[in-house]
């Protein structure tokens, strides 16, 4: 419930990417229709502080030509343009106490007169133009400059912008009304881009759904898909390809277990049938007890060594690293298999490995050389010899285990490490091993952070190399990158 509630709480990539997209474009639009607005509103303001300008020269002519320069306060002045009853531009003659000397008729309705500081802060040449509002509210743009002459005067221009902030306010509305429609536009095709960006990781998730134990063999069709998802695909593939071989190692593997207990229970159960046949003697039965005793501890050193491949496998349990010094490590193993090796007449010794010290597991050390040790005797003819060394590498200690036995060809060297592998997979009978001796050193060195190494010649001997970090912190240094 958890999970379907923070699912359900969190909108979809697609919804995303379509907000994204329309907040993206919507922001885009609003900017450029703005910046347009702008420049028609500042454009139609030059345009308009530019007749003023030409108006203002005008009047000057009309002024000098109509009047000489006399102004009385009853005269008035008609303006060249009219819209309806009432002029665009209006004109006024003030002195510099603002008093009216001469105006166009009702622009004192119009506009107020300017104040005497008003006029004393007007610069010298070229006027000053600014937008007020009629007593009526109706916006105005004017134009004050000082006339030329003995006497201070001063001519005010004005314009009435009531006919530009109605086209301005009609543009506004269809302005309003573009964005609403761009705004429902972006929104449409963002979710139509989302829905097709999104239509390869739909194939992806249907494809993952499909996938099952027994359909493992499936993958992610790649051609057509984008570089990112390409990505995605092959890196889904990978994992289907390392679960693929995962699922049949370890059927392989069942398989492998199953077939090593079958041979020693159906052992057990022949003897057990055998004997209670007939009615036997002691020694007979104490024979038949003994022969199971040793399929009970075939079955049991097997489920042992399997169990510890499986927490080896996940690393469960800790390494109980201490410093080891090789040479008595070896000198002790050799000693437990050297009363094995005289039966068979096979020499065993250990030859330079004093003074070589790393910081090892001890039991896993002395498993891993045991099994080396176990099978180059097993493998080695009477008269033959067995040869223990270790040295000293960098960071690196090598440990050599070298035989004179009958060699391995170089078609099985790849896969003598692998579990319940076998040279001679005819030999399952009690006395031969399941085939995990070699498999158990290898997992014990890959857990010290190392490697193993095989040289074989057929005919003349085997050669295995464990290498491991001669320290615990290059070890897990080296685990960590892996």
């Amino acid at each position: 419930m958890v999970g379907r509630r923070a699912s359900a709480g969190s909108p979809s990539i697609a919804l995303r990417m379509t907000a994204w997209y329309v907040l993206s474009a919507f922001a885009l639009i609003i900017v450029a229709t703005g910046s347009l607005y702008w420049v028609l509103v500042n454009g139609m303001y030059r345009e308009d502080v530019h007749d003023l300008r030409d108006n203002l020269a005008n009047a000057f002519l009309l002024l000098r030509s109509s009047s000489g320069g006399h102004y009385g306060a009853s005269s008035s002045l008609e303006t060249p343009r009219a819209r309806g009853n009432r002029p665009d531009i209006y004109l006024r003659v003030l002195d510099s106490n603002g008093r009216v000397l001469i105006e166009t008729p009702g622009l004192l309705k119009q506009l107020p007169v300017p104040s005497k500081a008003e006029l004393a802060a007007l610069p010298a040449s070229g006027g000053a133009s600014q937008q007020i509002l009629s007593r009526q509210g109706e916006p105005f743009l004017t134009l004050i400059a000082p006339i030329a002459g003995a006497q201070p005067r001063f001519l005010e221009v004005a314009m009435d912008r009531a006919h530009d902030e109605f086209l301005l306010a009609r543009y506004r509305e269809r302005l309003w009304l573009i964005l609403g429609v761009s705004l429902v536009l972006c929104a449409l095709v963002g979710y139509l881009i989302a829905r097709s960006g999104m239509r390869p990781i739909k194939g992806i998730s249907q494809t993952a759904e499909r996938i099952r134990a027994t359909t493992l063999h499936e993958r992610i069709t790649t051609d057509g898909l984008p570089e990112e998802l390409r990505g995605l695909a092959e890196t889904f593939n990978g994992m289907l390809d390392r679960l693929e071989h995962s699922f049949a190692h370890i059927s392989q593997f069942s398989d492998d277990v199953a077939h090593e207990l079958r041979t020693p229970i159906n052992n057990l159960r022949g003897e057990i049938e055998v004997a209670l046949g007939k009615a036997r003697s002691a020694d007979e039965y104490r024979d038949v007890l003994g022969s199971c005793f040793e399929e009970c501890t075939r079955i049991a050193r097997l489920i042992r060594t399997l169990l510890f491949l499986a927490r080896a496998d996940t690393a469960a349990d800790a390494l109980q690293r201490e410093p080891v010094d090789l040479g008595e490590e070896l000198g002790k193993v050799v000693e437990f298999y050297e009363a094995d090796a005289g039966e068979r007449g096979v020499a065993l010794q250990v030859v330079g490995a004093s003074g070589v010290r790393a910081e090892l597991d001890r039991t896993l050390f002395q498993q891993a050389i045991g099994n080396l040790i176990s099978n180059a005797v097993a493998h080695t003819s009477a008269g033959g010899s067995v040869e223990l060394a270790a040295s000293a590498s960098g960071q690196d200690i090598r440990v050599t285990v070298t035989d004179t036995g009958c060699g391995i060809a170089p078609e099985h060297l790849p896969h003598v490490f692998d579990r319940f592998y076998r040279i001679e997979p005819s030999r399952t009978g009690s006395q031969q091993n399941a085939g995990l001796g070699l498999a158990v050193v290898k997992s014990i060195v890959n857990r010290h952070g190392g490697r193993v190494e095989i040289d074989s010649r057929v005919g003349e001997g085997t050669q295995v190399q464990l290498i491991v970090p001669s320290s615990g912190a290059a070890a897990a240094a080296q685990l960590t990158k892996s």
